[in-house]
């Protein structure tokens, strides 16, 4: 099982998420990232999605939009 099946299996039934965590796997999903200050936006044409880094953790509800983002992509 490669890394990145792995992240994608971790976040599809997580609770909580490291932020790094879902950094990696948006880089291995080819999302391209900039960020400003806490504020990361990952873009992969036709996905956006924002993350606010709060500590090492992320909160629940940006988990919650990476959960639906791979539900979208058919991950």
């Amino acid at each position: 099982m490669s890394k990145q099946e792995k992240l994608i299996e971790k976040m599809k039934g997580a609770k909580t998420a490291d932020f790094e965590d879902i950094h990696q796997l948006l880089i291995l999903l080819g999302f391209n990232w900039r960020n400003n200050s806490s504020h990361y936006t990952y873009t992969n044409a036709p996905h956006v999605i924002g993350i606010v880094k709060h500590g090492q953790k992320v909160k629940t509800v940006y988990l919650k939009n990476v959960q639906d983002l791979l539900g979208r992509m058919g991950l």
